[in-house]
């Protein structure tokens, strides 16, 4: 070898160096976000970055199956949840583009069984969460069914068709709700004869190359690979969180991070629904007054940071699931875990992209800084803190404070405040071309009520205090109350000084003062609302329970129980 080709070799050895040098650095800081879970004693995640098309790190962290000592790799099968309705919404284009749908069909000409509200239901109101129809995951955990139980499409679709009301009329507000995309698994069965896990086996898994991903609509189907889902156990461990439901559209996709990088790539270079089912799928839904929604067909449409983000997380029993897009970078993360609580799938998604994209991030933010609102004092904005109600829809928004900034939280969402000014906040959320706006407003006796406007929809809510309830005050409530389109009956007693709520199936649980007469409870995936009704004479008659997908629905009286 001549001295030349020597010398062109040692400097090529040395860039190669400083190039693996430099990437082992990188993937290290990745390997960090999930260093929580990368044990050999608790479950965790997988995770696959993709750019340009091409998977550039994937990495197994924890356990797929802490009994048979099974670790997580890029291959472990997850149930991605809510992560699916993405590919139930690409089903139904498909099914348009074949000419056997329109998406402006009433879905009463294929599902002829639903009720009549009074209004049209289209497949469009239900891709964009605009339909009204009542969450039936909420209402089964209102029924009493526990998500370790046996459900068919067939239990599903009693318990929708025996709502007599919707949350709201179509096209009015936005309000997500698995019931639109189980529903639409339903019509692609009607139209094809087909189920949903055959039709995209078809028309979308086979063509993409994803041979381990499935829609699971069978409880005893073995699945090679599965990760099982966990959940933390009281006193310390873990137990095993898992469901028989057999409902697929709105969740229930089983696959693996390497798989979803196909489905990832399908966006920006598209085999499956062209071009024009890419534009429909990624184009935010409109309200009747013409607003648009932060919410596509399945997915999420936000910003981070500065940056276009496209995004949708998945939470089902003991599995959770994020993929996130940067579509102008072709960047992707996805993350699958197995394991509730503190596990963040979307947060480390986040953090994996602050790692890769920090230059973009760094250049978008200082556009953004210019235009940066300044800050208010914390002492002004302690005087927003609190819990405010909206009896019409039964919704609680609470606000508090951490590091100087006013936090909206409620159920499922938790937003940073930014102030505009004089009492009013926007919400640090998707900027299409509207963003959430919450306006404080004090009364003559200087309490604060609040006027939101979600979703471009103007909600008011009242401020509201939780006053400390002895037992001796809570001796109005206990009694039997009863809900015929749910089929279900509560019976609330007073144990301990606490007010306690029993029923079929259920394990007892306490509900917690949230203001006179209002009480939450949990459900499986959030909470519940409780607000009782009193006659004229002040005795209660029933009460009203909402979720945050399920507006109020009244419970009656039927017999008293005395205080245990």
């Amino acid at each position: 070898m001549t001295r030349v080709a020597l010398i062109l070799l040692g400097l090529y050895l040395l860039v190669a160096g400083t190039t693996s040098s430099a990437q082992r650095e990188v993937t290290d800081k990745v390997d960090r976000v999930f260093a929580e879970w990368s044990t050999t004693s608790s479950p965790g995640c997988a995770l696959a970055v993709v750019k340009d098309g091409h998977i550039i790190y994937e990495h197994g962290y924890g356990m797929a199956n802490l009994e048979l000592g099974v670790a997580i790799t890029p291959q472990s099968v997850f149930d991605i949840g809510s992560v699916s309705k993405q590919i139930t919404a690409m089903a139904i284009l498909l099914l348009a583009q074949d000419h056997k749908l329109s998406l402006d069909d009433d879905i009463r000409k294929y599902l002829p069984e639903m009720p009549d509200y009074g209004s049209t239901i289209t497949i469009r109101h239900m891709l964009h969460h605009t339909s009204g129809l009542r969450n039936y995951d909420d209402l089964f955990d209102l029924e009493g069914i526990p998500e370790a139980d046996l459900t068919t499409d067939r239990d599903a679709m009693d318990l929708i068709v025996r709502q007599k009301g919707v949350n709201f009329k179509p096209g009015e507000e936005f309000l997500y709700s698995d019931t639109n995309y189980f529903l639409m698994s339903q019509i692609v069965k009607r139209i094809t004869g087909q189920t949903l896990r055959q039709f995209a086996q078809d028309r979308i898994f086979g063509p993409l190359g994803m041979t381990s991903t499935h829609f699971h609509d069978d409880h005893t189907m073995i699945v090679p690979r599965r990760a099982t889902g966990y959940a933390p156990h009281q006193g310390g461990g873990f137990e095993m969180d898992m469901s028989n439901f057999e409902q697929v559209g709105d969740g229930s996709v089983m696959t693996t991070v390497e798989d979803l990088s196909k489905w990832a790539n399908n966006f920006d270079h598209p085999i499956v629904g062209g071009a024009d089912a890419i534009r429909q799928l990624t184009a935010p839904g409109t309200l009747n007054t013409g607003q648009s929604i932060p919410y596509a067909m399945g997915l999420f449409l936000d910003h981070y940071r500065g940056l276009n983000w496209i995004h949708h997380s998945g939470e089902w029993v003991g599995y959770r699931a994020a993929l996130s897009r940067f579509p102008d970078q072709h960047f992707s993360t996805l993350v699958t875990c197995n394991c509730v609580g503190s596990m963040s799938p979307m947060t480390m998604a986040q953090r994996v992209a602050d790692i890769y994209l920090g230059d973009e991030f760094a250049r978008a933010e200082k556009v953004a800084s210019a235009t940066r609102v300044s800050s208010v004092p914390a002492s002004t904005l302690k005087q927003y803190v609190g819990t405010y109600w909206n009896q019409k829809n039964g919704a609680l928004r609470k606000f508090m404070l951490r590091d100087d900034l006013l936090i909206l939280a409620a159920t499922g969402m938790t937003y940073d405040l930014l102030p505009v000014g004089n009492g009013e906040f926007e919400a640090v959320e998707p900027d299409l071309e509207h963003k959430d706006r919450y306006i404080f407003r004090a009364d003559k006796s200087g309490n604060f009520q609040l006027e939101a406007f979600e979703a471009g929809v103007q909600v008011p809510y009242e401020a509201v205090k939780g006053p400390t309830l002895n037992a001796s005050h809570l001796t109005d409530y206990p009694g039997s109350y009863a809900n015929d389109e749910l089929r279900a009956t509560w019976t609330l007693v007073v144990q301990n000084g606490k007010l306690v709520r029993q029923q079929w199936m259920t394990e007892d649980e306490e509900v917690e003062i949230a203001f006179p007469d209002g009480f939450i409870g949990d459900i499986s995936e959030g909470q519940f609302l409780m607000h009782f009704n009193r006659d004229s004479s002040g005795w209660v008659t029933s009460f009203d329970v909402a979720t945050d997908m399920v507006r109020p629905m009244r419970f009656f009286k039927v017999a008293n129980h005395a205080q245990k």
